[in-house]
């Protein structure tokens, strides 16, 4: 076996993805395996085989051009000689049973050839690994012409988007502005808008939620397709602002797929509706946690700096101010860092430091008996702790900031 055969046919066992190179007349140079080519719906049809080389026909450094062939598409390389095919490859769900009359249109005899249900993007990125190893460029990555240029593509989008800016004037279509989208979600996730099933599709503010997903714009001219999209794009907002509203970040993203996987697979408009509404309704009574327990969180910071300052002279601990509190000293101690960006403990310090600055810049008493006051004896340890907040000695601190006019006073 030669260098290009191995590499299609460890292509083709690992990821189901068909390759072969064939010469300028259509004739075969490497295939996957011995007998390949009576499965391959590429060499069996004349038509098609024809039909790709045109496709690859204009080259342009290590370009492929796609090919459709009513949802099996193929990947087509010209170069050096020699065209190299993958595919065919589908990204919509086909069953075997689809497979076999596409095999069957295009002449295949016998069994045939695997045809895989692919991540667009993964199926690429093994096309442009498999085309480094044949052509020895392992640096060079590969183009994608997906057969629509781009300077056609930009004409079309600025024609559609004047033809829709007319539609939307005469039809009364417009979107919401982003200020009140934005004041929506952060209702819907912060327990503002109400959770129960039959009040869900009104907002607090008069404005159905109905309104709301008529002012995402027009996405389709089908009922069904525009109230599919607008159900996928309005789970994707509400998640991030679930994520932003404190719900955890594994659990918004788990029940964002399940709900989208559940909607890929509704049966009418009815199962679109009520897959987003009863998503809608969970994230909202996740949202509605997640922001009771910030606020709780907040409440317990707020106690514990209150206690903390009550009792700054004395020698605290984690577990007298949790007590304090009516916390497990773990569970506050979390909270605490969470909400802070530092430890309990470092909070005290900080303020005890800070007290000290203060007696030492207007007061003239001796660094000993102010860690003394401060309940962080003995001198060496006050020092220690002292520079780890400041970045200088006490001693130090005292010489630069000394206000000699309040002490003379």
């Amino acid at each position: 076996m030669d260098k290009a055969a191995f590499i299609l046919s460890n292509i083709y066992h690992l990821h189901s993805l068909a390759g072969r190179i064939l010469d300028e007349s259509g004739n075969p140079l490497a295939l996957p395996f011995e007998g390949f080519g009576e499965q391959d719906p590429a060499l069996s049809d004349r038509e098609l085989s024809g039909l790709l080389r045109e496709q690859g026909a204009e080259k342009a450094g290590d370009r492929y051009r796609m090919h459709n062939d009513g949802g099996y598409w193929y990947y087509v390389f010209h170069g050096h000689g020699r065209y190299v095919i993958w595919g065919p490859v589908v990204f919509e769900e086909h069953s075997k049973y689809d497979n076999r009359l596409y095999g069957k249109k295009r002449g295949v005899k016998g069994e045939i050839c695997r045809i895989p249900l692919g991540n667009i993007w993964a199926m690429e990125e093994t096309i442009a690994f498999g085309h480094g190893l044949l052509s020895e460029k392992y640096e060079t990555g590969i183009e994608i012409d997906y057969g629509m240029a781009k300077e056609r593509f930009q004409r079309e989008i600025s024609a559609k988007a004047s033809e829709y800016g007319l539609q939307k004037a005469e039809h009364s279509r417009g979107h919401h502005s982003f200020a009140r989208e934005n004041q929506m979600w952060k209702w819907f996730v912060e327990g503002k808008a109400d959770i129960d099933g039959t009040n869900i599709l009104q907002m607090k503010t008069d404005n159905p939620f109905g309104d709301v997903i008529r002012g995402a714009g027009l996405m389709s001219e089908s009922p069904r397709k525009n109230l599919e999209y607008a159900a996928v794009s309005g789970i994707t907002l509400i998640t991030r602002y679930a994520i932003a509203a404190g719900v955890e970040e594994n659990v918004a993203y788990a029940l964002s797929d399940v709900a989208l996987q559940k909607l890929s697979k509704a049966a009418d408009v009815m199962e679109i509706e009520s897959t987003m509404v009863y998503t809608f309704q969970e994230f909202m009574r996740l949202g509605r946690k997640a922001v009771e327990k910030t606020d709780n969180n907040s409440r317990y910071v707020e106690q514990s700096r209150e206690y903390i300052a009550a009792h700054i002279y004395e020698k605290l601990s984690v577990p007298e101010i949790a007590g304090a509190v009516g916390l497990h000293p773990v569970y506050l101690s979390r909270i605490f860092a969470g909400e802070t960006g530092m430890t309990l403990m470092e909070y005290v310090m900080r303020e005890k430091v800070q007290i000290s600055c203060n007696l030492l810049k207007y007061s003239n008493r001796s660094i000993a008996v102010i860690a003394e006051y401060m309940n962080l004896s003995p001198q060496s340890y006050f020092t220690r702790v002292f520079k780890k907040v400041t970045g200088e000695t006490p001693a130090s601190y005292r010489k630069a900031h000394v206000d000699k006019n309040f002490l003379e006073s």
